[in-house]
């Protein structure tokens, strides 16, 4: 600052409208890389970085035309805070045009030690480390089903939601640095809580983003042949006299249909999975990125379908 000040308060005041400029920059940045995605945003628990923070959980609000929690432009960012009296939580509203403000008192824990900027550079940051342009979120369910004798967690409605625990952010941000995947896909439903399938190839890698659950590889029926997917759905859509113009939204689950239905159909449970041939891998401590990457990069370099299995 080349300013003159006529006092350290004035300095101060000066610096903190700085910083906050600098906080309001950094989130519209990262909202103009995410809102073209902004349907393609999972629902989930995600840990903030915050240290009062808990837990800051995005639900997709109801389009009032549809009924579903699909196309409404707005996201519920509910979060969890650590307060004298017990946790509690409070909600913002996430629009598609980038607009992120609080519609519930924010709780003085966070007030006296963070401003409204800073809150809403943490959940833009959020929403960016989910990568939702490489997501999409389908009807399709991954592994539905729990084995006999396993519990499952349970999730309520808009005003009722059970999250026991925020998913393990370091399996987030692994799959956002992943390569060579086509896309990856959640449950619309069961959101980042739920096990999500990352398609490649040949391949379908699965993975639940809590600790202590194991991956799955799969090897497909037949390699994806996206072009033919599309090909095949304008015809449908044309035979139907519909516009053959076709979104991404419609390829990719197309693509899941084609691909994982025929698997899904056999295999709702981890144990169905696995007699059907897929590859359980657990994560083990310190070195479950390597090897499932490893894992990933041989898959993508077979040469012959015995070695994709």
């Amino acid at each position: 600052m080349d300013k003159k000040f006529k006092s350290f308060a004035d300095f101060g005041q000066a610096a903190q409208e700085e910083r906050i400029q600098g906080f309001k920059q950094k989130t519209d940045d990262m909202f103009e890389r995410i809102k073209g995605d902004f349907d393609s945003i999972p629902e989930g628990p995600l840990q903030s970085s915050l240290p009062e923070i808990n837990w800051i959980s995005f639900v997709h609000t109801i389009n009032q035309e549809t009924g579903e929690r699909k196309g409404s432009g707005t996201i519920n960012a509910i979060i969890s805070v650590k307060t004298e009296s017990g946790d509690r939580t409070h909600t913002w509203s996430v629009n598609k045009n980038g607009t992120i403000k609080p519609v519930q008192q924010i709780p003085r824990e966070l007030v006296k030690k963070y401003s409204q900027e800073e809150l809403t550079f943490e959940i833009a940051s959020l929403l960016e480390k989910i990568k939702p342009a490489s997501i999409h979120l389908t009807d399709y369910k991954f592994l539905s089903r729990s084995d006999e004798g396993e519990e499952r967690g349970s999730r309520g409605g808009d005003t009722d939601i059970i999250i026991e625990k925020p998913v393990d952010s370091e399996r987030v941000a692994f799959l956002g640095s992943l390569k060579g995947e086509l896309f990856q896909s959640f449950n619309r439903g069961l959101g980042l809580k739920g096990y999500g399938g990352v398609l490649f190839k040949d391949f379908i890698y699965l993975d639940k983003l809590y600790k202590g659950n194991a991956a799955f590889f799969m090897g497909l029926l037949e390699e994806v042949d996206m072009n033919k997917v599309r090909e095949e759905l304008a015809k449908k859509k044309t035979e139907e006299g519909k516009d053959e113009k076709i979104s991404e939204d419609e390829l990719r689950e197309a693509t899941l249909e084609r691909y994982w239905g025929p698997i899904s159909e056999q295999a709702q449970t981890r144990k169905e999975l696995v007699a059907l041939g897929a590859k359980r891998i657990p994560h083990v401590p310190g070195k479950w990125q390597e090897i499932i990457r490893q894992e990933i990069d041989s898959r993508l370099t077979a040469k012959t379908p015995e070695t994709r299995v």
